[in-house]
């Protein structure tokens, strides 16, 4: 799953006391690294919709991947994950499920 065709739906948590403020979710400029729990690897992504965040308490939420060159393969539905930005964790989730797009012109 290395193409950027499919999108991340996933509820998550974002941790009070780890962020000022929550961050927007539904305007495309949210970008953070998911590691899946247990590993150490990177995966950016890209939210672009979600509930508004309200922190401590579970929301829905879609991501993008943003890496051509990485492998988003581990990420399945009932994967739990750390959100991190800047090596620092700030909130929690779980895949619900990976929407696969269906390529232009194909049925």
């Amino acid at each position: 799953m290395s193409d950027l065709d499919f999108t991340i739906c996933c509820t998550v948590t974002f941790f009070s006391k780890k962020r000022r403020t929550p961050p927007n979710l539904n305007n495309g400029k949210y970008c953070s690294h998911l590691v899946i729990k247990g590993s150490e690897q990177l995966l950016g992504v890209n939210f672009i919709d979600g509930e508004d965040v309200i922190f401590d308490k579970q929301i829905g939420a879609n991501a993008l991947p943003l890496h051509e060159t990485v492998d988003y393969s581990a990420l399945q539905a009932g994967t739990e994950f750390l959100i991190m930005e800047s090596g620092n964790i700030v909130g929690e989730g779980i895949v619900k499920e990976i929407f696969q797009h269906k390529p232009h012109g194909r049925k």
